[in-house]
């Protein structure tokens, strides 16, 4: 069903309606336990991964949900169908829609790595000082390996746990940063920001290896076989959590000569994305149909979300009616396409408004397995607000600071000196900060596409809300990126030139 991840002045609620105020957003993650039934792959698939425990942990195991994370690369909400995308066929997707609860103000962060971050942590990465990409960014730096992760989690709760495709959170001389050592038991997939679609080389477990085909293809392939893997092993095997990060749309962009006929009436940018989101919504379909042959479909969580906003001008995604594109604060860097599919324990059909971030996958799939976190979380569980259990909302804050993208390789200065930019929510309100300019204050709900400036209005709540903003900034561990980094480091800045 069309435009069920569109507010409420875009299109008519369809289903069941949270209200507790407005918006869009979109990530996937899903849930699902499978059962001791023949195992069934979808398509073609590369070699089995296999999904033994080493310590082999069974206990509790058929009481609890594997667990499915797909995290797709800046889409907008203008390319999925349910976030009301009108020129790029999206079915599967929006059958996922139609079955779950859409977050109509689904936020993330505006750039990559720091999504991923934050949804691996359930914190906000400018706590262990990510503010954007660069530090995960080369081979020397990674997310702080003190930071306890959802697969170490998952890990300790007895699940095997995988990692197929974009990684983007490090490596280290000795490979301290890499999935192995942050959780993940197997890894088929690539290190760094971007891939390549047709033929790509991809490590798995940490050997280098060649594939013949497509890359979201490939990537599909392998975590059907995860599924039928689980399902051959019966419901004595251990529940696997696996965090299937595609590289669907980032560039460098290919996209199949079929895909691209399809879409022949749009421009030639357009036409790119269309045709790789396009067969993303196949890959979707073929995942959910492994999933639904081997039994898995009713004891299945699906949360599924895009890590920013699109890129209109250099990737031909599709931010819809907001403002903006990933690096920035505007609203179409950071609402994105994001629902959960749980049958038989999220209502179908729910058109869910109060605002959800990344961070609250994390808690929500420690509480689908049984479980809390042991340390202090900015994500919530949501499963309680979803099921009617307790009322209210999420959040009533959010943050974001980031930097100016613009500023990152100039040879003139240190990349440090990067101008910061900062915004917050505070229930309908929200203020950026660029640093440079005066605040900007806007009433989302009324005024989603940010066309509104209503801070010579509001001179007391814009007070009110950067004292916030700035104390939160003060609270976190500022971002320092070394000096000799390979791609931003002083000396490479210089060799680069202007």
């Amino acid at each position: 069903m069309r435009g069920m991840c569109a507010p409420p002045w875009f299109v008519p609620h369809i289903g069941r309606v949270v209200r507790h105020s407005a918006g869009l957003g979109v990530t996937w993650l899903l849930v699902g336990i499978a059962a001791s039934l023949t195992a069934v792959p979808c398509g073609h698939a590369q070699d089995a991964v296999p999904s033994s425990r080493p310590d082999g942990t069974l206990a509790h195991h058929a009481s609890r949900p594997n667990i499915i994370v797909v995290v797709v690369d800046d889409l907008g909400v203008g390319d999925v169908g349910f976030c009301h995308g009108r020129d790029i066929a999206t079915p599967n997707l929006d059958q996922l829609a139609r079955e779950g609860a859409v977050f109509a103000q689904g936020y993330v962060l505006p750039m990559c790595s720091p999504t991923r971050a934050a949804l691996l942590t359930g914190r906000y990465p400018q706590r262990f000082g990510i503010e954007d990409n660069r530090l995960l960014d080369g081979r020397a730096t990674g997310m702080d390996i003190r930071e306890f992760t959802l697969a170490q989690a998952l890990h300790k709760a007895g699940y095997v746990t995988h990692l197929v495709g974009k990684w983007h959170l490090g490596q280290g001389a000795q490979w301290q940063f890499a999935p192995y050592h942050r959780g993940f038991d197997h890894f088929l997939g690539f290190y760094g920001a971007a891939g390549t679609y047709f033929d790509p080389l991809l490590s798995r477990n940490g050997t280098e290896q060649s594939f013949h085909g497509y890359n979201t293809d490939i990537l599909t392939d392998a975590a059907c076989e995860i599924v039928a893997d689980r399902a051959q092993r019966g419901a004595e095997a251990p529940p696997f959590f696996l965090h299937l990060a595609y590289l669907a749309a980032h560039l460098p962009q290919q996209a199949k000569p079929d895909d691209l006929a399809r879409y022949a009436h749009l421009d030639p940018t357009r036409r790119m994305a269309a045709a790789i989101i396009h067969n993303l919504d196949e890959n979707i379909g073929r995942l959910m149909q492994s999933i639904q042959d081997n039994g898995m479909d009713d004891r299945t969580l699906l949360f599924f979300l895009s890590d920013n906003g699109g890129e209109p001008p250099i990737l031909g995604t599709s931010n819809g009616p907001l403002r903006g594109q990933k690096f920035d604060l505007y609203e179409g860097a950071i609402r994105v396409p994001f629902l959960a599919r749980w049958p038989g324990h999220i209502p179908a059909a729910t058109q869910f408004e109060p605002m959800v971030h990344v961070t609250d996958i994390f808690p929500t799939a420690l509480a689908a397995a049984g479980h809390k976190p042991s340390g202090e979380l900015d994500g919530v569980d949501l499963l309680p607000i979803l099921q009617g259990k307790i009322t209210g909302r999420p959040h009533e804050r959010l943050y974001w600071l980031t930097t100016d993208h613009a500023q990152w390789r100039r040879p003139d200065r240190d990349t440090n000196d990067a101008q910061r930019m900062a915004a917050m929510r505070l229930g309908e309100w929200k203020l950026i900060d660029l640093g440079s300019d005066r605040p900007q204050l806007y009433r989302i709900p009324s005024d989603p596409a940010e066309a509104h400036d209503l801070a010579a209005a509001e001179p007391n709540r814009v007070q009110q809300m950067l004292k916030e903003l700035n104390a939160w900034r003060e609270s976190m561990t500022p971002q320092v990126v070394p000096s000799d980094h390979p791609i931003y480091g002083r000396a490479a800045l210089q060799r680069k030139g202007p």
